[in-house]
This record gives C-alpha cells, structure tokens and sequence, in this order.
C-alpha cells in the first residue's frame, strides 16, 4: 500500500497557508470596505457598520500596517478603472515614508473617533495602549531626526489637553493621557512647517505632487507655470468663502455632490483629481486654488513660514486674515491635494 508521507505532506499544506492572504476580496468595493473599516479610528466620516474597536483599527500598529499593506497588495492584482490603480500606486508608495511614525495625525481627533465607537470598558485598554504607542512613536521618530511641525504640535497638545480636562473621558484614560501630555509639553517641534522639513520629505513631497497632478513635473516647474497662469488672470475683488472643516478644503467642495468613492482615508475617500477634473469653477475659484497650489510649494518645497505662506495668500485672495490662517493649515495638513485642479488649471 502507498503511504503519503506525512512530513512533507504537512510542510506543504502550512507553506501553502503562509502564503495564501487572509481573505481574498472579489471586488473592488468589498476592498474599500475594508479599509474604511480599518480606518474607523481615523476618518472623520464615522463608519456606521462599527461594532467596536479592534486591535487592527489602531492607526499606525504593526497589526493596522499589516492589514492596510494585505489589501493595498490584492487591490494591486485586481482589473481596476485607470483612476483607482494610479490612487492605489499613490498609496503604495507613501508607505516606504515615515508617516507612520506620527501615530495620531494631527488634522483628525483619533481620541474623540476612537471614545464614539467603544462598546464596553475592556476596549478602554485598547486606547490605553495605543496612546503609550504614539508617544514611544514619537520618541523613535526623534531619533531619526522626524518631529511635528509647531501646528502639528498645537493640535496635538489641544487634542490630549481636551480630553483631560473633559468629564466624559474614561477614568482608564488618566494616566496614558497624563504621560502623553507631560511629553508633549517639553517636546520641541522642528523648525520648518513643510514636508521639506522631514528626511525623505522632498521625496514624499513629490509623491503627492505626482498623484493630485497627474503629472510628473518638478516643484520648480510647477512654480512656472503657476507663474505664467497668473500672469495673464484678471484681477478680482470677489469674495471668497472658506470654512472649517473636517476634511480639506477641496474635499469639502465635493462633499455635498455624488462622490466617487475611493481608498485614502484623509481624502474622505475621493478620487480627488477625477473629481477635479468634472468640477467647473468659477473665476474666484481658480483664482483660490491657483493660490493654493503656488503657496503649497512655498510651504512644502521652499520652506516658507507660516507668515510667508499667509502673506502670499493675503497677497493673492481677497480674504480675510483668518481665513488665510485656515487656508494655511489646511495646506501644511493636505500637501499637494489643491494640485487636482492642475490639469484645468495649467494646462
């Protein structure tokens, strides 16, 4: 009688299991589903499907990395619209740079997204240990030489003070909270407010540029085009609305039309440049977001401060001082995301 050996008969079933993903989704939408649910703790759009908090939906973990990079590798095997692959190549690519050393982006309240989807107080330990993590992600970043910038480092701090100062913060929460803010307060953000301020930066930098614009052009390029356009604009006097938001400025122009629907979390999971190429503006408009992209290169790319940045902005627009503050941070918080509107607008 043949007997199958039992040995490699073993190693080849665990080998085929090491390999095989934990779960092959059969469409595209079954991907973005996933990673919506993975991103819970960070989208401002709440995913109303949550029944808790899961040790994966903790932003920036090893488990949450391994998950994200899973789906980003079968959303690369799949027959996707030209719009959807060149947004998962972007995606791809922005993971070899450091964002995941800044655990809790500072443009989103991960605490408060995180305290509205617990279910019961053993998740509290959760959060626990994922605000110890983004202080020791923190402390690793420094020594590479990678610090928030001092807008990054105010909302951060605002953020941690908030919930301790809050009566409906857990209890559980105290001591983690207190810990982080103590090192927020002694922590010294860099200097420069831009990307060009981080290692790898200009090269994150020109990642974004390359995606929104749908373009390969170096910032100096860019800087001349955008240079020659507003050469040949009329003046305006028009009256240009800016809000606050939990989203930037330009996924906020999209969020009351039919959205495509695509990957990026901080985009509010919008096709940003195929949106911005189906979206007619007006004058003051194009005029806003030509602003837009040439103090973005100040800022990401020359190092501008954030007086330079609000002055162009001020010199440009006719806005007031506040809203160029908050068309400032929306630029230091969404690099590049106004260069959508590249193709309309320089070609």
């Amino acid at each position: 009688m043949n007997k199958t050996p039992i040995i490699p008969l073993l190693f080849c079933l665990l080998l085929a299991s090491c390999s095989k993903p934990a779960d092959l989704f059969s469409s595209y939408k079954e991907a973005q589903s996933a990673l919506i649910s993975l991103n819970t703790a960070l989208s401002a759009q709440k995913n109303l499907n949550s029944t808790g908090l899961s040790n994966e939906q903790l932003p920036f973990t090893d488990s949450y990395l391994a998950r994200r990079h899973a789906i980003y590798q079968q959303l690369m095997q799949m027959k996707l619209s030209s719009a959807q692959t060149h947004q998962v190549n972007y995606l791809v690519i922005a993971e070899r740079f450091p964002e995941r050393y800044f655990a809790w982006p500072a443009h989103t309240d991960v605490l408060s997204n995180m305290l509205s989807i617990v279910k019961n107080d053993a998740q509290y330990k959760n959060i626990e240990q994922w605000l110890i993590f983004v202080k020791s992600q923190l402390q690793a970043a420094e020594q590479s030489n990678l610090k928030l910038n001092k807008i990054e480092h105010n909302y951060l701090k605002h953020y941690v003070q908030q919930a301790i100062n809050s009566t409906d913060t857990p209890i559980e929460l105290n001591e983690s909270l207190s810990v982080l803010n103590n090192y927020l307060t002694q922590y010294k953000p860099r200097g420069s407010i831009g990307l060009s301020g981080l290692a790898n930066g200009s090269q994150w930098y020109q990642s974004k540029l390359n995606y929104f614009a749908n373009d390969v052009l170096s910032p100096l390029e860019w800087l001349s085009l955008i240079d020659s356009k507003f050469k040949t604009m009329q003046s305006s006097t028009e009256q240009i609305t800016v809000g606050i938001s939990d989203v930037s400025q330009l996924s906020e122009t999209f969020l009351k039309e039919t959205q495509v629907l695509g990957l990026d979390w901080s985009t509010g999971y919008m096709l940003l440049p195929q949106r911005a190429n189906n979206k007619q503006l007006t004058a003051a408009n194009k005029r806003l977001y030509l602003a837009m992209m040439e103090t973005d290169l100040g800022v990401h790319y020359h190092a501008w401060t954030l007086s330079q940045a609000r002055l162009n902005l001020l010199k440009r627009l006719n806005i007031s001082e506040e809203d160029a503050r908050i068309l400032v941070e929306d630029i230091i918080f969404y690099p590049g995301q106004s260069f959508s509107f590249a193709p309309q607008l320089l070609n």
